[in-house]
């Protein structure tokens, strides 16, 4: 019996002994089971981590690289209206200056076509009056060699001398500023004149009816001391063109 219970002592024992060295062999498994799982899920948390670290960062740069490009993009934005303000300023600074300009230059040339109608204006006025004055202004022309016809005895030419000794007598009309020898000219007898001087009229010359006859000229009943050509008429004058043979004849 003793021996009989030793060995179930025994028995029990090493079944004892079995079962706790299988529970510790299970438990270590578990335990190296445990552990493993909890190795991969501290590796799948840091790789979370580091993956969450870096999608962060990429988030982060495309963050940053879509605010500098907003940034770049309005800058451009903001130059490009700065741009088309200066360009539009400019092309309403130009076009206020080009209706300044084509104001100015109507004004002007409403100006200078009211100007050049009132000149035109003065001077058809000027033209009226110039020519009223014209047709109003005259004088009362003579030539005459009557002094010849008391002395024929020393006439030396052929000269035929006309009836009373009158050559021309009419009332001549002329412009303001003609001389005697201007409306002498007009009146279509034959003249020689010689540097101003009258030579002879109507075939009359100097000469011809003694050593001191010649032409003289009177105005008004005075001869000038200058030449005719010089002798500026004014309306009703009286112009002579006589004859003189001896002095004291006229």
């Amino acid at each position: 019996m003793k021996k009989y219970m030793v060995w179930l002592i025994s028995a029990l024992m090493a079944v004892s002994m079995t079962a706790c060295s299988n529970t510790q062999k299970k438990d270590t498994k578990d335990q190296a089971q445990i552990t493993t799982a909890e190795k991969e899920k501290a590796t799948q948390t840091e790789a979370a981590k580091i993956t969450s670290k870096k999608g962060k960062k990429n988030e982060k740069k495309k963050d940053k690289k879509k605010s500098q490009k907003s940034k770049k993009n309005s800058k451009k934005t903001k130059s490009s209206t700065s741009k088309k303000k200066k360009i539009s300023a400019t092309t309403a600074k130009k076009k206020t200056t080009k209706e300044k300009t084509t104001k100015t230059t109507k004004t002007k040339n409403t100006k200078e076509t009211t100007t050049a109608s009132k000149n035109e204006s003065t001077v058809q006025t000027a033209e009226n009056q110039t020519t009223e004055a014209k047709q109003e202004q005259s004088c009362e022309f003579l030539i005459s060699c009557k002094t010849v016809l008391s002395n024929k005895s020393a006439l030396q030419s052929n000269y035929q001398v006309p009836s009373g000794g009158k050559i021309y007598e009419k009332k001549m009309e002329f412009e303001e500023g003609d001389t005697v020898m201007d409306v002498l000219k007009r009146t279509g007898v034959d003249i020689d004149v010689s540097k101003g001087y009258v030579a002879g009229i109507d075939g009359l010359y100097e000469f011809d009816c003694g050593k001191n006859s010649g032409w003289m000229y009177r105005v008004n009943g005075k001869f000038p001391n200058y030449m005719a050509g010089k002798c500026k008429l004014h309306d009703g004058d009286k112009v002579e063109w006589l004859y003189t043979c001896v002095r004291g004849d006229l």
